[in-house]
């Protein structure tokens, strides 16, 4: 399977990766420290069903403990901007404060979800 896109942004002393595949009606996102990709913390991210309304989406954790805020805010904010379901796969080995990569790593979606939107 081909990536629609792949990222990476480099905080400090380690990098993030962000690769993003577009599955059937849904999209699976990867994000690790690390260029080899691991499970970590999976979110299970649901747009607003009723369109033109402003309600949020619906996230749901499956697996992992780590990083609980952080992949919600990411399984949110793209699920609510491609309006599809994401599947996300949060893997930070090395990086262990959410507070040091959070604004680096929205930014760096956001770049990834402007692409796509404009494919």
């Amino acid at each position: 399977m081909k990536p629609l896109i792949e990222k990476q942004k480099q905080i400090d002393n380690n990098f993030l990766y962000v690769s993003i595949f577009k599955l059937v009606k849904s999209y699976l996102v990867l994000i690790s420290d690390e260029e080899g990709m691991g499970i970590g913390t999976v979110t299970l991210g649901i747009p607003s069903l009723i369109e033109n309304m402003k309600t949020s989406s619906a996230s749901h954790q499956i697996f992992g403990i780590q990083s609980k805020i952080l992949s919600k805010i990411i399984v949110d904010k793209i699920s609510s901007d491609l309006k599809e379901p994401v599947l996300l796969l949060l893997f930070l080995k090395h990086i262990k404060e959410d507070q040091k990569i959070t604004k680096p790593l929205i930014e760096l979606l956001k770049e990834a979800l402007i692409e796509i939107t404009q494919k």
